[in-house]
């Protein structure tokens, strides 16, 4: 059924794109664009687009299959990318053309998928949320201060409100802060009337107005999930998110092992689209209607 689907993928885009005839979804870890070939002429052979990798048809729903089940995230089987994917692709977010319609049976379809690698895959194989992962470093740390109001922030903010925590939210987006305190237990400040004191804190946003050097020496403990590895002395109380992955080594014999099984299962899924070929020969077979 998807033969004729286009994905572009970059983990860092250097240029934007901003064609009417793709759809593009960003996240922290990459940015992703879909199109269809009838609409978005690229040769099966083209490999790469505006610094951009990219791939066909099935093998471009494969590849998808693999990000949202959080098979290429660093932490792998992360299960925030899928929550990610769906909302991107909610009703209510693409137009009403036939080609946006199109990519929410693509969204129906890969979260069909997802959900079954999840459950026969995934299920107990070490800590898989960021939420999590946070709140086992913090078991000791009553006070906690989370920085950011995006995706990651909002997935880790429940697992700390959840162990009874005092947290402190701050961030510059003045409604989503009112949103998240009408929903949690929580007391929130702007970034402008926020201090570092002795306490824990968690970055989940990039942006930083607070000194580097005061915030070392007044917490107790920093939580960086940031992707950037910024070379920062390596303080004691500091964790950049390079030592929370190597942590988690602990469950990477049993992961190696789970990957080489979602190969065949994968390669199954996909075999599985491409005999739907067969019946639907055009593809996206209501997509120029």
């Amino acid at each position: 059924m998807w033969s004729n689907l286009i994905l572009l993928h970059s983990n860092d885009p250097v240029n934007s794109l901003d064609d009417p005839g793709l759809e593009v979804w960003q996240t922290c870890q990459r940015t992703i664009a879909f199109g269809d070939r009838r609409l978005f002429p690229l040769s099966e052979t083209e490999r790469f687009y505006k610094g951009y990798e990219v791939f066909h048809g099935f093998e471009a729903y494969r590849f998808l299959l693999e990000v949202v089940s959080g098979l290429r995230s660093k932490l792998f089987g992360e299960s925030e990318i899928q929550a990610q994917y769906r909302d991107r692709f909610r009703e209510d977010k693409v137009n009403d053309s036939t080609f946006a319609l199109s990519l929410l049976r693509l969204r129906d379809q890969i979260l069909e998928h997802t959900k079954q690698i999840r459950s026969k895959y995934l299920t107990g194989i070490g800590r898989q949320t960021y939420g999590s992962v946070a709140e086992s470093y913090l078991q000791k740390h009553k006070t906690v201060t989370l920085l950011g109001t995006g995706k990651l922030a909002t997935s880790i903010l429940p697992y700390l409100v959840s162990k009874n925590k005092e947290v402190r939210l701050v961030g510059r987006n003045q409604t989503k802060m009112n949103e998240l305190q009408n929903e949690f237990p929580i007391t929130t400040h702007h970034w402008e009337d926020y201090k570092p004191k002795d306490e824990a804190i968690v970055i989940a946003s990039s942006f930083l107005p607070f000194n580097w050097e005061s915030m070392i020496e007044s917490s107790t403990l920093i939580l960086d999930f940031r992707e950037t590895d910024f070379n920062k002395p390596k303080y004691q109380n500091y964790i950049p998110l390079s030592k929370i992955l190597g942590d988690l080594q602990e469950t990477d014999e049993q992961i190696q092992s789970v990957k080489m099984d979602l190969q065949f299962f994968l390669t199954e899924l996909t075999r599985e689209r491409e005999e739907e070929q067969i019946h639907i020969m055009n593809g996206w077979e209501d997509l120029l209607v």
